[in-house]
């Protein structure tokens, strides 16, 4: 069998596993503000279900990263998803905050094998030449993820109540983990001769589980690394954590209670439940695209260096007071950044990331990420009821203008291509 027979089948079938193991997790930010009666929790608990999952992933992604690095990837993800499968059911079992803080917690330790462990292993099997787009397949399977999650999920609890909708999404989660476990093989190098087959090189043994071994991954291409954290950082703070927390309160500030587009009118919620499905769709589309591109002669800098500049449109539309369509644009242009950034910007790092380290540099890497996403809501909420959406979004501008000249400016270890 060759290379590709091999690689196409384990990317789709780790990026199905993935997709479904998001529905549950990604239905709680539909729906359970609509079931706090249900599960006995009340708006401000609520809001800490939501996010509880993310706090514990910033510390722990790098462990993850190491103990993939000692142990292998295979049992490890699938441990994730068996946890994924369990605590999806639980959501429609128990009641009351500790019960449901301990459910939340325990999926943010599952997305981390889960989204660390499928990460490093698309590193295993991709070398730099298909490396962008195997990455790009592989998260637009995630998107999608993203996009079905709050749909699904919001239509099960109408039509069949929360719990049974809880158990459907546990169900469908059981199917990819049956996935998982028969199309994901162990995908980690055994030995050098077996990095050599694909034209890689290999590295000492991963590093100890230790302060010093989070860091030991910083080798020779630590300049580089660094280079993409940072950008990677200041995508996941603007195009995903601010874009995605405010979208619904743009609209209702700018259109009030009916958004019109075509002679369509929609409230508030729905207009923007259905711009974060279209943002979700199209990074989806950009993924793949983008991936194949900075596998190209091109290299990755063009590719990154275009998407943080189609963001920076995109950030630009949502300032003007315009039209519904002027922001639907703007929506897509910053999905649009997003999907290709995300597809490029890991590529790179994996191009960087010395054979024998890659989970270690993935769960810092997802680290980095998780930060991001975090700060961009608590810096829009702050900073909107005084200033305005409209300084958040150019506060956003001025960001990626700034990474973008710094990128272009500053040299990255092996990476093709100027801007």
């Amino acid at each position: 069998m060759s290379r590709t027979n091999f690689t196409i089948p384990l990317v789709h079938g780790l990026g199905l596993a993935v997709c479904l193991s998001l529905l549950g997790d990604l239905a709680m930010y539909a729906v359970l503000v609509t079931q706090l009666d249900f599960v006995w929790l009340s708006l401000a608990a609520a809001g800490l279900m939501l996010s509880v999952n993310r706090l514990i992933r910033i510390p722990g992604n790098p462990i993850v990263g190491l103990l993939l690095d000692r142990l292998g990837r295979r049992p490890l993800f699938l441990a994730g998803m068996a946890l994924a499968v369990l605590t999806t059911s639980s959501y429609g079992l128990v009641r009351g905050f500790w019960p449901f803080l301990l459910a939340r917690l325990a999926w943010g330790v599952a997305w981390m094998l889960i989204n660390v462990g499928g990460r490093t292993m698309i590193l295993d099997v991709s070398t730099p030449a298909d490396r962008g787009r195997l990455l790009g397949l592989y998260h637009a399977w995630m998107w999608a993820g993203f996009a079905a999650g709050p749909l699904i999920g919001g239509l099960l609890t109408d039509l069949l109540g929360f719990r049974p909708a809880m158990f459907a999404l546990a169900v469908l989660t059981a199917i990819g983990a049956a996935v998982a476990f028969v199309a994901v093989p162990e995908t980690q190098f055994s030995s050098a001769t077996a990095a050599r087959g694909l034209g890689e090189r290999a590295t000492p043994p991963a590093p100890k589980l230790s302060a010093t071994g989070v860091l030991g991954w910083i080798g020779p291409s630590r300049t580089g690394l660094v280079v993409i954290a940072v950008l990677f950082l200041a995508t996941q703070f603007g195009g995903e954590g601010v874009v995605t927390s405010t979208l619904t309160w743009l609209v209702e500030q700018r259109f009030g209670s009916s958004f019109i587009v075509g002679g369509l009118a929609l409230g508030a919620a729905s207009a923007g439940g259905a711009l974060l499905a279209l943002h979700s769709l199209i990074a989806a589309a950009a993924g793949p695209l983008a991936g194949y591109l900075s596998d190209r002669r091109t290299g990755r800098r063009p590719v990154i260096a275009a998407s943080l500049g189609f963001a920076m449109l995109g950030f630009a539309l949502l300032t003007l007071d315009r039209s519904a369509l002027t922001l639907i644009l703007g929506v897509i242009l910053l999905a649009f950044g997003s999907g290709a950034a995300l597809a490029a910007l890991t590529a790179q790092a994996g191009d960087l990331a010395p054979t024998g380290r890659r989970g270690t540099v993935m769960g810092v890497f997802a680290t980095i990420g998780d930060a991001g996403l975090m700060a961009g809501p608590l810096v829009a909420f702050a900073l909107a009821p005084t200033f305005g959406l409209r300084t958040v979004y150019l506060l956003c501008l001025a960001v990626f203008g700034a990474v973008l000249g710094w990128y272009c400016l500053r040299p990255v270890d092996t990476a093709p291509g100027s801007c």
